[in-house]
């Protein structure tokens, strides 16, 4: 019999070996390629006062982070920017949450599950810039169908597009609306995970629906809760084509994203060190809020 050494691999356990990394390896290279070299380069530019067309790159350090701090509009831009993220993320995780809950549930006279899951689901497949002019269009003050139905109830037009703070929210709104299909779906895949021994169980017990939903379903769908919350966060972050077709910045900048920003001085005035400066601002800010989230709800997760 053929002992194995230590470190010694089979030819099978080899050939799994290569195997596996063939997987990987087109993954890796589109990840290397599409991810990691443009984040460095975004990095190494940020030093830079690099205008994108200049063969010539001068190396100028920090300057262009300590400028952004004195920069026009920087804390109003970062205010709004962290407001529409916590904003569309409560909202459409609240909302995602209780509609999933409601599909979830079955009973005779209903109107059909798989069209209202669809029916739920539609907004997600439209790109930012339809739903954008669809709610700009929406918001309009004299021909939008909002204020038309506020009209029609007596009520007095709100002007959506040019009242600092409820133009904010107007923009949550429309983010939200188009992102709540993706998380119904993922809400929906958790519970029909749960068993539904323990539901029974728990009504053998003499345990209220009120009681099960808080004791059962809710701490079992923690897993869920982290999954959107993530991914909804930093999709809030990096909005762009939507949060600009609605508002574009107005009423004067208030509503005004680092994600515009970013753009604005990449392509418009050509400052590529300034843009990749706030780039690298935008990508730190994720990483330090998905942490801070990540940690968080698996310690909720632990609990449960």
């Amino acid at each position: 019999m053929r002992l194995k050494t230590p470190g010694h691999r089979s030819s099978r356990e080899r050939q799994r070996l290569i195997t596996g990394i063939f997987f990987i390896l087109p993954s890796a290279v589109l990840v290397t390629m599409f991810i990691l070299i443009p984040v460095i380069r975004v990095f190494y530019y940020s030093f830079t006062d690099w205008n994108g067309i200049s063969p010539h790159k001068n190396f100028v350090g920090l300057q262009n982070y300590a400028n952004l701090t004195t920069m026009n509009g920087f804390g109003t831009m970062m205010t709004a920017t962290l407001l529409f993220a916590v904003g569309m993320t409560i909202l459409t995780i609240v909302i995602s949450f209780v509609v999933a809950m409601a599909l979830d549930k079955k009973g005779k006279g209903r109107i059909s599950r798989g069209f209202l899951r669809s029916a739920w689901f539609f907004p997600t497949l439209l790109s930012g810039t339809v739903v954008g002019i669809l709610w700009r269009t929406m918001y309009d003050y004299n021909n939008g169908v909002i204020n038309k139905i506020i009209a029609q109830f007596g009520g007095t037009p709100v002007n959506w597009l040019e009242t600092v703070g409820l133009t904010n929210f107007a923009i949550i709104v429309g983010a939200t609306w188009a992102r709540i299909g993706i998380c119904v779906v993922i809400f929906m895949a958790g519970l029909q995970g749960i068993p539904q021994e323990l539901y029974e169980a728990a009504a053998i017990d003499g345990a209220t629906e009120r009681q099960r939903r808080k004791f059962i379903t809710i701490p079992l769908m923690a897993p869920s809760i982290t999954i959107n919350m993530l991914a909804t966060s930093i999709a809030a972050y990096k909005a762009y084509e939507l949060p600009y077709l609605i508002s574009n910045g107005r009423p004067g900048e208030t509503t005004l994203m680092l994600s515009q920003r970013i753009v604005f001085f990449g392509f418009t005035t050509h400052e590529y060190g300034r843009s990749s400066a706030l780039a690298v601002c935008l990508i730190v800010i994720i990483t330090i809020f998905s942490l801070i989230q990540l940690i968080v709800m698996r310690r909720r997760e632990d609990i449960t």
